[in-house]
């Protein structure tokens, strides 16, 4: 079974904030224990001080008796001796712990007193040592015993109260990580939601894009995404829909012509000009098959080019060279604009395609003895190629589709013209992938302007 991202998150947070209140609760814990602690012992010693300023101002029976009486009511005890160790007074009857620490301590190297037994968790006392000196003399000590129960007390009374504390807090911590992590990951969630139905080939998607962070960042990728998929998928379904068209008519064509070149009672002469037919539609189809396989490799990124500085003039008049027959059929007239000495980046192979395929296209489509000008522009980093006719133009509202594949601007002229409608998806496909950019508009005719880059940047 998958965990949910909030799931994962929420325990990711829960983790980290336990271990860091944990931290915090063990540091605050020890140091309010250790000033409690610290504040006994140090109050013990303060009263074993005070009672010792007293006796020092008055070292007799009837203030020993007065300062064993003081201690009488209280929980702590009072142990008073001589210079040689001789019990004089104490508050209650004395046990064999307090005597070994009688014992063991006699005298103290500071006069203001100090702390001889401070091992609350595992002594059944804690204790001060405060000598009485008198004209500079040790005249006795005070011994102050206190029950290490209160400290254990007040030590196990502030360790429920953190527990209790540290628990409510971790409840509390839970609740709000969890909640949070799920408010966190809803919009997630919802984009996960979409994306699955985008793999299933559903497009109407539409995710929130007021998250001013990466989230809207993304629901707005995921968005154009969809609407990305939608224009393909229409795409897609057009251009398959244009194949199916185009290849119905020159199949229609072959069939019929050749049902009609195989019958018996049809003359030689007919025959040889059905033959011809045939040729032809099979040659239109031959090349509309090669450039569909074209676009295919270029979709696929199978493509290979092989750019290099070459000079533009003398590929200008290759291209021209190899369009002669279509261009003395038609009459028409070419004409080449261009400076020496002016250089582009391209596979000189692919260069001549976009050339041809923007020659045959002005050929096709300008009519009757067309005049095409090819002009060049050479500018600081790029080169500008022009192809103009001298026909009508192309009203500019179709001006943006031209470079689309099979796109016609009048559908019922490419069987007169013999055009694919690939030939300029083709050079648009070409020129991009140099580096370059190709766009139409009408100048005194239709013409196509190419820039292309003077130095590699693919």
């Amino acid at each position: 079974m998958k965990k949910s991202i909030s799931l994962k998150i929420g325990l990711l947070f829960f983790i980290l904030m336990t271990i860091i209140e944990l931290s915090l609760f063990f540091v605050l814990y020890t140091n309010i224990s250790n000033y409690q602690i610290d504040d006994v012992l140090e109050g013990l010693l303060s009263r074993g001080s005070s009672h010792r300023n007293v006796l020092e101002k008055k070292f007799d029976q009837s203030t020993l008796n007065h300062v064993a009486l003081m201690e009488t009511e209280a929980v702590t005890d009072v142990v008073i001796t001589d210079n040689q160790d001789k019990i004089l007074t104490s508050s209650s009857a004395i046990d064999s712990f307090q005597k070994e620490l009688i014992q063991k301590y006699r005298t103290s190297p500071n006069d203001q007193g100090m702390i001889i037994e401070e091992q609350w968790k595992n002594s059944p006392y804690v204790a001060t040592l405060s000598p009485i000196i008198i004209n500079g003399e040790l005249r006795g000590n005070v011994y102050m015993f206190s029950p290490s129960s209160i400290i254990r007390d007040l030590t196990s009374h502030l360790s429920q109260q953190f527990i209790f504390v540290m628990v409510l807090i971790l409840v509390v911590t839970l609740v709000v990580v969890f909640t949070l992590s799920k408010q966190v990951t809803k919009p997630l969630i919802r984009m996960k939601e979409e994306t699955e139905k985008l793999s299933s080939g559903e497009t109407n998607v539409e995710l929130s894009e007021h998250y001013n962070d990466e989230l809207g960042v993304l629901a707005h990728s995921i968005n154009r995404l969809a609407e990305e998929l939608e224009r393909m998928k229409k795409e897609r379904n057009d251009f398959l829909s244009s194949i199916a068209h185009e290849l119905r008519t020159p199949l229609t064509y072959l069939k019929g012509y050749a049902d009609i070149a195989s019958r018996e009672q049809t003359d030689e002469e007919d025959r040889r000009k059905y033959l011809e037919i045939i040729k032809e539609e099979t040659e239109s189809l031959t090349a509309m098959v090669q450039q569909l396989f074209q676009l295919a490799k270029m979709d696929e990124n199978a493509f290979a080019i092989q750019p290099e500085v070459r000079e533009v003039k003398p590929l200008l008049f290759e291209a021209k060279e190899k369009m002669y027959p279509l261009i003395t059929n038609n009459e028409a007239e070419v004409s080449i604009d261009c400076s020496d000495g002016i250089d582009i980046y391209a596979d000189p192979i692919r260069f001549r395609q976009v050339i041809m395929n923007l020659l045959d296209n002005a050929l096709r489509y300008s009519g009757e003895q067309p005049r095409i000008h090819i002009q060049v522009n050479n500018l600081h980093t790029r080169v500008l190629i022009k192809v103009r006719d001298e026909g009508s133009g192309v009203p500019e509202e179709f001006l943006p589709y031209l470079f689309d594949r099979l796109y016609r601007i009048d559908k019922s002229r490419s069987r007169d013209l013999g055009g694919t409608g690939l030939g300029l998806a083709i050079v648009k496909e070409i020129v991009e992938i140099h580096g370059g950019k190709v766009e139409a508009m009408n100048q005194e005719g239709l013409c196509i302007q190419v820039s292309w880059p003077k130095e590699g940047s693919l």
